[in-house]
């Protein structure tokens, strides 16, 4: 594997492939140090990043191995994608849906000059799954700041979750599972405030997270192996 002993500089790719595999194998680290500390967001952006940074890598793997054209004023040396009628440059570009419409686009188009020795269906859902990501921050920054849509997008993002206490007591009840709150009391020592400390924020984008690092993750290695010699 010479893009993992060599600077990236000198990569196929120029570097896109082994720094993907850096933010996944960081989230993995970080998954693996479970604390409620953390939240998930930084989580959630490395494995994001991971998979936009995968997707650019095999962008350019397939251009320069087939010789598949850029736009005019584009070329290996300055790769771009083409989003809707217009080429833009692929370092200007975060959106994974146009990332991964295009790479899709030549996938498809050189898919018979592909090594037979490898599988390289793409499975059905990873559509819905890059849909499911891309729509909650097309522009990279919903996993990076805590105000980055709107209020109710955002407010799915935390663990902590207002919720009535009545509500709270019974899903325990209900689930025979302990439940974790903050209360806010006033003077009197009335509940004005109630907060669910254990609340599951962005479960299915947590799911297709995971999925797609793990998926992109397999398809980077194969390109390596396959059509770039380890390189």
């Amino acid at each position: 594997m010479n893009y993992l002993i060599t600077p990236p500089n000198k990569h196929y790719d120029g570097g896109l492939g082994i720094t993907a595999c850096n933010f996944s194998n960081a989230a993995d680290i970080l998954k693996g140090n479970e604390s409620s500390t953390n939240g998930i967001l930084p989580l959630c952006y490395l494995q994001r990043h991971a998979i936009e940074l995968f997707l650019k890598s095999v962008i350019v793997i397939l251009h320069k191995r087939f010789e598949v054209p850029y736009g005019e004023e584009f070329s290996i040396e300055k790769p771009a994608i083409k989003v809707k009628e217009k080429w833009v440059l692929l370092s200007k570009t975060h959106n994974l849906c146009d990332l991964y419409q295009h790479f899709k686009s030549i996938y498809i188009e050189v898919m018979d000059k592909l090594p037979k020795s490898t599988c390289w269906e793409l499975p059905e859902d990873i559509d819905d799954k890059i849909n499911l990501i891309s729509g909650s921050g097309p522009k990279s920054t919903y996993f990076r700041y805590p105000e980055a849509t709107n209020t109710v997008q955002d407010a799915k993002k935390s663990a902590i979750k207002k919720e009535s206490l009545e509500s709270m007591q019974k899903n325990a009840s209900e689930s025979g599972v302990p439940f974790k709150c903050v209360l806010m009391l006033d003077q009197n020592e009335n509940v004005v405030d109630s907060y669910n400390l254990n609340s599951s924020p962005l479960p299915n984008i947590l799911k297709a997270l995971e999925e797609l690092n793990e998926f992109f993750n397999n398809i980077h290695a194969a390109f390596r192996f396959e059509l770039t010699n380890y390189s």
